[in-house]
Order: C-alpha cells, then structure tokens, then sequence
C-alpha cells in the first residue's frame, strides 16, 4: 500500500512481481512524504519426519502440500506417510486435517493448495524406526564376527 501524502484518503494498492520488467504498473513513482507498508508474507511450516524441518515463505497463493515438503527436502525413509496431517487455523480454533502422502505421492489423490499459517505434521513410523534399527543391528554384528574371526 502506498499512501501519498498529497492524497492521504486515497491510499494505492500495488501488486509486486518478480520482474519488474514484467510488470511497469508496479513501478510506481514515489514523492518525499509517501508511505510505503509491505505486508507481511505468509508462511507455512513443514514438521516432523522431513529432512529439515522448515518453515516456507508462500511467494505465491498456489504453494501445495508436496511442493512445501520438497522445500523440507522431502520425507525420511521412518515417516508414517499414510498418518500425516494438515493443520489449519479456522474460526472454531485448529482442525486437524488427515493428507493421504502415500496417494498424493503416487498421483492417487489430489495435492492439497496450503494457506498462510498451515502447519504440515509427517509424524515417523515406529514399525519402520525399529525395523531400521534391528537391520542396523545385524549389520553391525555381522561386521563384528567377520573383523574378530580367528584365521
């Protein structure tokens, strides 16, 4: 919003683009006394059994489930994908929303379009983590018998 000061009850809304090339309606001519505010972006926080739990800026209103885990740098082999959940701020306070990961990621189901402030939870697969675990165990035990094995 731009406010000039010679026309303080008329206050200009500009939408700002990626390249100024691209958009000359946004190259708005500024006087001494203007007043610029720039909203603030809205974010999106990606949780729980992702590479690098985050929170993304939305630089558009199109930012869908899979693209903000991708931003995560995408899920870790433990995640419970099918267990995932949308969380969203509504009227009635935060709803929990169930996102099928497995069938979004396999083209199944549809990719969800996240809002500002929607929290992304990939909780991890205890079945998966102790699976992981015992094959790291047997590795290693492996690898202790076959380094101490009298010749």
């Amino acid at each position: 919003m731009i406010t000039h000061r010679d026309r303080p009850g008329e206050p200009e809304t500009v939408t700002l683009g990626y390249d100024a090339k691209n958009s000359p309606q946004a190259n708005v001519a500024l006087q001494p006394g203007d007043t610029v505010v720039v909203s603030k972006a809205g974010m999106v926080y990606v949780v729980g059994d992702v590479g690098l739990p985050t929170g993304v800026v939305m630089e558009n209103s199109g930012l869908t489930v899979l693209e903000a885990i991708a931003m995560a740098q995408g899920t870790k082999p433990t995640a419970a994908l099918d267990k995932a959940k949308l969380i969203r701020k509504s009227p009635n306070g935060q709803e929990e929303i169930p996102l099928p990961l497995k069938k979004i990621l396999s083209a199944k189901a549809p990719d969800v379009k996240l809002q500002p402030d929607d929290i992304v939870f990939v909780p991890s697969s205890t079945a998966k983590s102790v699976g992981k675990r015992s094959l790291e165990a047997i590795v290693q035990a492996a690898t202790g018998v076959a380094i101490y094995r009298p010749y």
